[in-house]
């Protein structure tokens, strides 16, 4: 067993005893429904909406989403969490919800990204929101990191996956809005109904929901978020960097710095990831190496972590130059330590080591 394996044990056992108390909840509420994955059903747009899935659905922001339809909802116990979902007739539009462990990673064929052009939340939550292009602009996703206490690993994982009816776009800021605020009444009354008394990040109320940035590339010394500071003038200069594509530098669940040549190509692209994503990138170790001593890549992949407290488990830190580049190992895991520290902080993490 490696020093980083021991070192995520104490981490591991705290969140498969909190993961424990909330299976054990979810089956006294719902008898064998765990076992036999089972699911309740309801239907009808009116006041019959507000006691699906256990009660737990936030019915307002769901009809304001999917308005004039008759929608039936249904929620369901897997092994990988609970499920809320509701579809208006024919299945064109709908939302689900789920509600996972933060602790473990991201299961087989899950979607281990929070979404192509994700944007942070604010407002002191962890979480993230995207919808596609174009056509696909009717589809959303939001996600959050739920704390259920302090202790690193301490916390749910909910993301909501949104389809509007034709002619409806969450360009919309109401509609994105809407999204998020279902995703967060819903999962913290579930979160509450398993032992999880939730923290700051959800007790608020969802004013607005940033446009998720189609092209994020600006000059290099204009960068103001993720990827401010990572690099000084002189190493910018070295490997050619003249632009950067980043995003807010608010709490997310994954976040990006990606620097590019003066035309935008990428060279080299930073990622710091948390709660399941965190695990899924430490489980997936693709070649990296710590960024700390003389060890050295030939890839030039360096990764740090940082201990972090509640969802957000282990904070994972990564840079991956594009294929083929001259490396600066020693600028590498220089910008790396920079990168990372700047996001510990806004996670509390401790330091990256």
């Amino acid at each position: 067993m490696s020093e980083d394996d021991r070192d995520r044990g104490p981490r591991r056992r705290r969140g498969a005893r909190w993961a424990a108390v909330a299976t054990a909840a979810a089956v006294v509420a719902g008898g064998a429904f765990w076992l036999s994955g089972g699911y309740d059903a309801w239907s009808g747009g009116g006041p019959a909406l507000d006691g699906a899935c256990e009660g737990h659905l936030a019915a307002d922001p769901v009809r304001a989403l999917l308005p004039d339809s008759a929608l039936s909802a249904s929620s369901e116990l897997r092994q990988d969490g609970w499920r809320c979902s509701v579809s208006a007739p024919g299945g064109e539009a709908g939302v689900e919800v789920r509600v996972r462990n933060a602790a473990e990673p991201l299961g087989p064929g899950a979607r281990a990204d929070p979404g192509e052009g994700a944007v942070p939340l604010g407002g002191g939550w962890t979480g993230s929101f995207s919808y596609g292009a174009g056509a696909d602009a009717a589809r959303g996703r939001a996600v959050l990191l739920l704390d259920c206490g302090d202790e690193s690993g301490d916390g749910l994982l909910a993301v909501a996956d949104g389809r509007l009816a034709r002619g409806a776009s969450f360009e919309d800021g109401a509609a994105r809005t809407r999204l998020v605020s279902a995703l967060a009444d819903t999962a913290r009354s579930y979160a509450r109904r398993t032992g999880c008394t939730v923290g700051r990040a959800v007790e608020g109320t969802v004013r607005d929901v940033a446009v998720p940035v189609v092209d994020p590339r600006r000059p290099l010394a204009r960068a103001s978020g993720t990827c401010r500071g990572v690099v000084d003038a002189a190493t910018a200069r070295r490997w050619g960097a003249g632009t950067a594509a980043e995003t807010p530098a608010r709490p997310a669940p994954v976040e990006r710095c990606v620097l590019g040549s003066g035309l935008g190509s990428p060279l080299y692209t930073f990622t710091a990831s948390y709660g399941p994503y965190g695990e899924t990138a430490l489980s997936g170790r693709g070649g990296a190496l710590p960024a700390n001593g003389a060890a050295r890549s030939p890839s030039g992949r360096y990764r740090l972590t940082a201990e972090c407290p509640g969802a957000d488990g282990t904070g994972v830190y990564e840079i991956v130059p594009d294929d083929g580049l001259a490396l600066d190992h020693a600028s590498l895991r220089t910008a790396l330590k920079a990168f990372a520290a700047a996001s510990a902080g806004l996670h509390h993490c401790r330091p990256p080591a």
